[in-house]
């Protein structure tokens, strides 16, 4: 299992480097017009201190579907193939408290199917587990589920014991949106994830079986039951 964290533009110019986490997701995009401009540098962090990471695109239905996916594409696309791709599935309301948008299972599933034609990587899906429960959601991408314990300010090592139950294989949990990690002073989302680097790799989709390490971002161990090599970018 690692323990992580996700961001938005709320946690501003978070110095994920310095922080005891094993992986980052950062919102990268919303709708077909937004672009989270401390995402990359999140990202550049991760990548230089060997941290695990992953980007996500906040749906908005007041945009089709198939066009939010490829902005999303066209404005992360050297993500793919590196980090965990993303689909924040939820309401969305106005500064008025008024709900402008909750996509529906079938615009969820074109967008990510959007993507993995596009792409060939699967995203996942984050979401509470009503959501996943309605069915039908597209069975190949893995279930990032947010559902949050009765307790206050857990940490990464906290043990929310088992995952709710989900339609769907979840992969992720978010079990706290005031958790507390060393290195930042607000509250954040805490997340587990349910499998080592090799597991991340594979969602990710690197090229490879043996992905970077998390020790070093520029190289790839090949084993088998004899011999371990490590393979290191010039």
């Amino acid at each position: 299992m690692l323990k992580g964290i996700d961001v938005s533009s709320w946690q501003g110019d978070i110095q994920v480097q310095n922080m005891p986490v094993e992986f980052v997701i950062a919102k990268a995009t919303q709708g077909t017009d937004y672009v989270n401009p401390y995402c990359d540098p999140v990202i550049q962090r991760c990548i230089s201190s060997g941290k695990l990471w992953g980007f996500y695109h906040f749906s908005d239905d007041r945009c089709g579907a198939s066009e939010s996916a490829q902005y999303f594409i066209d404005n992360c696309y050297s993500y793919f193939t590196n980090g965990i791709p993303v689909l924040d599935w939820e309401e969305l309301y106005d500064k008025n408290g008024n709900k402008v948008s909750d996509p529906s299972v079938q615009w969820v599933n074109e967008f990510v199917r959007y993507v993995k034609d596009k792409t060939g990587v699967w995203p996942w899906i984050y979401g509470n587990p009503w959501r996943f429960n309605q069915g039908g959601v597209e069975p190949n991408c893995g279930r990032w589920v947010a559902d949050y314990p009765d307790v206050l300010r857990p940490s990464l090592d906290y043990d929310p014991g088992e995952p709710p139950a989900t339609d769907g294989l979840v992969c992720c949990w978010q079990y706290a949106s005031d958790g507390v990690v060393s290195g930042y002073s607000g509250n954040l989302d805490v997340n587990h994830f349910f499998g080592d680097a090799k597991a991340w790799g594979l969602y990710a989709g690197f090229s490879t079986n043996n992905p970077p390490s998390v020790e070093n971002p520029d190289s790839s161990i090949l084993e088998n039951d004899e011999y371990r090599v490590e393979i290191t970018k010039k």
